[in-house]
Order: C-alpha cells, then sequence, then structure tokens
C-alpha cells in the first residue's frame, strides 16, 4: 500500500508593524490559539485582540482558520470571518487581528508564481517622508473624478488580481504622468514585496521601492518622499536621479491591504491633483480587491461545505437505529450535528444466538469528509467482524490494527465497546481513550465506574484492551456520551465537562430520560451557539423482554 504524503506544517509571517517573529507550526494536530491572554500559542497584546481570538488548526489534511468569537473580528485577506465557522487556508493568505496582520505560508508552496522585489532605501538619500493631506476644497475636475469612481465602484472589475493591478497602474502612469506605478502587499517584515501589478510591463526592476515611504503608508496614509518639505520644488532626491515618490494606502475597512507605489513624474506644478486623482484610484482598488478575495473566499467555504454536507449524509447513513430493545438490551439515543461534521460512531450488534448483545460509541480526530470516510470503515469493519464470531477483546485490538494501517497520518479514534450478557447480568467494558461513561442505577444513582482504559484505536499496533466487568441491578443502566458534550463551551469559554453531565443525571430513572436530561443540559449550556462538535448520547440498559 503507498503511504499518504506527509503533512506540511506552516509559517506565520508577521506583516508590516506585526509585534511578533516568525512562528512555524508542525502539523502534528495541536494548532495555535491566537489571542492576548498570556496561555494563547501566538500572544497578541492589542486591546482590540480577543483573549482567545482565533486558531489555526490542521483538519482532515487541510489548514483551517477559525474565529472563536472574538469581540473584533478576524478577517482573510480583507474578508471578515464568520465567527466559530472554520475556513480552509491557502498559501500567502494574510490573516488579519486588528490592527496587526500576518501571512500564512505553507511547505512547499513557499514562493509560488509571485514577483518579488526587494524593498531598500539604499540610494533613495531621502530626508523627509510626510503626510499628504486631505484637500480641503475640491475642484471642479476632482468632483467629477469623484462621481467617476463612485460609478465604477458599482461595476464588477478585473477577474484576478493581477488583472486589477495592470489597469489600475496604467491609469496611474496615464493620469499623474509618473514614469512608473506598482500595486504591491508585504511577504515579510524585511522587504520582501508581492508585484499584483506594474505599469509600464518590467517596471518593479527599474529601482527599488522606499521601504520607509511603504511603511509609513501602513499607518493608513498617503505618504511623499521628498528632499525638502516642499514638495514642488524638489528637483532631485540625492544618488537617484528622480524627483519623488508617493504611496497611497489601499484600505478594505481600517486595514491597507496593498499599497499604490508611484515614482518620477514629468510635472510637479499640481501634485495636490496628482494625490488625489491617486487616492481615489485606490478606492476603487480596495472595492474591487475585496470583491474578488470575497467571492474567492465563498467558492472556498462551498467547497468545504459540500464536503462536509457529503460527510454528514455518510455518518447519518451509519449512525445505529436511535432506540429498540432486542431481548438482551434496550437503548434510546440522539445524535445532535455539531458545527462541522466530526465523525462520531454508534452502533448496536445483536447476536442471532446466545445472551449477549454489544454497543460501540466513539469520535473520529478531526472534521470533514476524511474522518466521516473512517468512522463510515470502522463501523463496517466492526460489523462484519463481530458478525464473524470474533470475540470483542480480539475484535478491538483487530479494529485498531485496521485504522492504524489505513488512516492517514495522525488519525484515530477514541472508542467505548460494551457487551451486555443478559444471564449473568454482567457488562464488559472496554475502553480506548474514551471514558465518558457512567452506570446509573434504579434509585437515580450515578456511579462513575472504575474501568482501566487504553490508548486511541490507530495509535500502537497489537494494543491489547483491558475487559472491565461491572454488574448490574435490575433498572441499571451505562450512559456513553461523546465529547462533544463534555467540551462544549459557553460564552464564557468554560467546557461543560463530565462532572456537570453527572450531576445532571442525579435522579432519572430510565433511558429516554437518561438521554433528554443530557441533551437540555448541552443545549442550556452552551447558550443558544451551534454545538463545536457532534454530539452523541446513548442510555442502554438490560432488556426486560425475552427474545
Amino acid at each position: 500500500m503507498t503511504s499518504a504524503p506527509p503533512i506540511s506544517g506552516c509559517t506565520l509571517v508577521p506583516l508590516g508593524n506585526c509585534p511578533i517573529q516568525p512562528t512555524t507550526v508542525a502539523a502534528d494536530g495541536k494548532g495555535v490559539i491566537v489571542g492576548r491572554s498570556p496561555g494563547a500559542t501566538l500572544r497578541l497584546d492589542h486591546p482590540s485582540i480577543s483573549r482567545q481570538h482565533a486558531s489555526i488548526t490542521l483538519q482532515n489534511d487541510k489548514w483551517t482558520i477559525t474565529d472563536l468569537g472574538s469581540r473584533h473580528g478576524t478577517m482573510l485577506n480583507g474578508v471578515a470571518l464568520i465567527a466559530r465557522q472554520p475556513t480552509p487556508l491557502r498559501h500567502a493568505d494574510r490573516i488579519t487581528f486588528r490592527p496587526w496582520t500576518i501571512r500564512f505560508e505553507q511547505g512547499a508552496a513557499r514562493g509560488g508564481s509571485e514577483t518579488i522585489v526587494q524593498a531598500s532605501d539604499a540610494g533613495m538619500g531621502m530626508n523627509t517622508v510626510q503626510v499628504v493631506p486631505a484637500a480641503k476644497v475640491k475642484t471642479d475636475a476632482e468632483r467629477q473624478l469623484d462621481g467617476l469612481i463612485n460609478a465604477l465602484l458599482a461595476i464588477q472589475g478585473a477577474s484576478t488580481e493581477a488583472a486589477l493591478g495592470l489597469e489600475l497602474t496604467k491609469a496611474c502612469v496615464e493620469g499623474t504622468r509618473a514614469e512608473r506605478a506598482l500595486l504591491v502587499r508585504f511577504m515579510s517584515g524585511e522587504g520582501r514585496l508581492e508585484v499584483l501589478g506594474s505599469w509600464p510591463q518590467g517596471a518593479e526592476t527599474k529601482r527599488p521601492v522606499s521601504r520607509t515611504l511603504l511603511r509609513a503608508a501602513t499607518e493608513g496614509k498617503t505618504v511623499r518622499l521628498s528632499e525638502d518639505a516642499s514638495f514642488g520644488n524638489a528637483q532631485s532626491i540625492v544618488g537617484t536621479g528622480i524627483n519623488g515618490a508617493l504611496c497611497v494606502p489601499v484600505m478594505i475597512d481600517t486595514t491597507p491591504e496593498a499599497f499604490l507605489y508611484l515614482d518620477q513624474f514629468k510635472s510637479l506644478d499640481a501634485f495636490d491633483q496628482i494625490a488625489s486623482f491617486s487616492q481615489a484610484l485606490a478606492r476603487l482598488s480596495a472595492f474591487a480587491l475585496a470583491q474578488l478575495q470575497r467571492h474567492e473566499l465563498e467558492l472556498r467555504q462551498r467547497a468545504l461545505l459540500d464536503e462536509l454536507d457529503s460527510a454528514r449524509r455518510v455518518q447519518e447513513r451509519m449512525m445505529g437505529s436511535d432506540s429498540g430493545d432486542n431481548g438482551v438490551i434496550a437503548w434510546k439515543m440522539v445524535s445532535i450535528p455539531g458545527a462541522v461534521v466530526a465523525g462520531d460512531i454508534w452502533g448496536v450488534k445483536s447476536f442471532k444466538t446466545g445472551p449477549t448483545s454489544a454497543v460501540f460509541l466513539g469520535d473520529v480526530s478531526g472534521k470533514g469528509l476524511g474522518p466521516g470516510l473512517l468512522m463510515a470503515a470502522i463501523t463496517a469493519y466492526l460489523e462484519a467482524s463481530l458478525s464473524g464470531g470474533t470475540v470483542l477483546d480480539r475484535a478491538l485490538v483487530d479494529l485498531s490494527n485496521f485504522v492504524a494501517s489505513r488512516a492517514v497520518s495522525g488519525q484515530f479514534a477514541t472508542f467505548a465497546l460494551a457487551e451486555f450478557d443478559r444471564d449473568s447480568r454482567t457488562l464488559s467494558m472496554f475502553d480506548a481513550g474514551h471514558g465518558y461513561f457512567f452506570i446509573l442505577g434504579a434509585d437515580g444513582s450515578v456511579k462513575d465506574a472504575t474501568v482501566v482504559g487504553g490508548v486511541p484505536i490507530g495509535v500502537v499496533e497489537d494494543f491489547e484492551y483491558e475487559r472491565n466487568r461491572i454488574s448490574l441491578a435490575e433498572g441499571d443502566r451505562l450512559l456513553l456520551f461523546s465529547d462533544g458534550v463534555a467540551e462544549q463551551t459557553n460564552e464564557a469559554g468554560e467546557m461543560l465537562g463530565k462532572d456537570r453531565t453527572g450531576a445532571a443525571l442525579a435522579g432519572s430513572t430510565s433511558c429516554q430520560e437518561d438521554v433528554e436530561r443530557v441533551a437540555k443540559l448541552l443545549k442550556d449550556f452552551a447558550q443558544g451557539t451551534k454545538y463545536i462538535d457532534d454530539v452523541t448520547i446513548a442510555s442502554i440498559t438490560l432488556s426486560t423482554a425475552r427474545s
């Protein structure tokens, strides 16, 4: 069997004035929590950053970003993300946690087809960087230009960033009589720039771009470079032979998404009009870029939702019956979808002869179509193994080996497998890293049964799981639930946990009441937010009927 290629890690690169070092994230499933909290993996200390602002994780072999309900939101390529909805990341994406932006770089994708120039002040000889004030009184020409821009804002622009950059820089040169114009964005804090467009063609190779001017423009203001405070009187910048440079930030919301850079003007007599014209084109560029990025993000999310919908259909078909009585056991189960398919597993295995019946509940690591398919494979394999007469002890070892040999790197499943014996009134429990269960008494008592567990299935080959035998009195029940219950958070970021679940079950006397109590507890605790994970709750008791 050909092994799957290793999943590459990623690097988070600070842009502009973002006060962090480049951070490498390994593809080990741990991911990164971005926030203001001292415990955050990537700490950004600013009042607009929430304590737990966003997460960047590897889900189903894809790097994704999720805004964790932050107060001021997270932006991807200038588009605001929907809270708690994972969005796939791609190489060179720009992630904004206002006021700062980082760049997402992944493995071998570095470089790609990007055009790169180096920002440097070498030989520029400048000694003045000035903020260009907004015009107090607009001329008729400026008002006409604003009208033209407002009309153009209603029109869908170019279909790609490259096409947009070409048209924008060409218009800048024609309208300002500059020798060249570039549309660029930061790739790192060390001066690497991605060229989105340039005019005339090859203009980016003529001379360096002023790093000082670009950094000044990151504050969101149009800036110019000249030898003295009087731009109109400056004839040259020492050592360069150019008479001035202008940098206009392309603002999406309150964040500079890119920069329009112009230099070497044929005439400086009407510099205010040059600046006004360039600022108007930057406004047009901002609108068009935002539209392009929003459309591209919608395509990504639609593809992810289609994948998750397929996984959901697989999961629904493979989940066992939600209630029944086979003469050995009676059960009640409820399954509640989370925000993202997470691969919950549930099933009941009835044997044609003998006094025993088995149930299983588990959760495949990761989210999406991959875990959904693995969940289906696990269910089918276990059903076939038990139908073939394999005893539960051996069946669980074989299942773990099956997952270890076929799942992609880092995939596993927590699993609880229970066998009920009607005649001896005993329960044999096998715990593969799951741990979420209680023994409920007919008198309303709740017991956290002592069970010796083992590693999740798919982690260690040939691991032998211990059989834990528990005696059951009349009316006793086994309550199983997935980690979507225990790990659900409330608005304060607290997890519901196993203890709260056990407390809510005190006094319950039937399978139906058991699952209803846990489902209500979860709903009340989540306070109306969509569950972050799939939820499965099952209560099983020995049958009072006889098959």
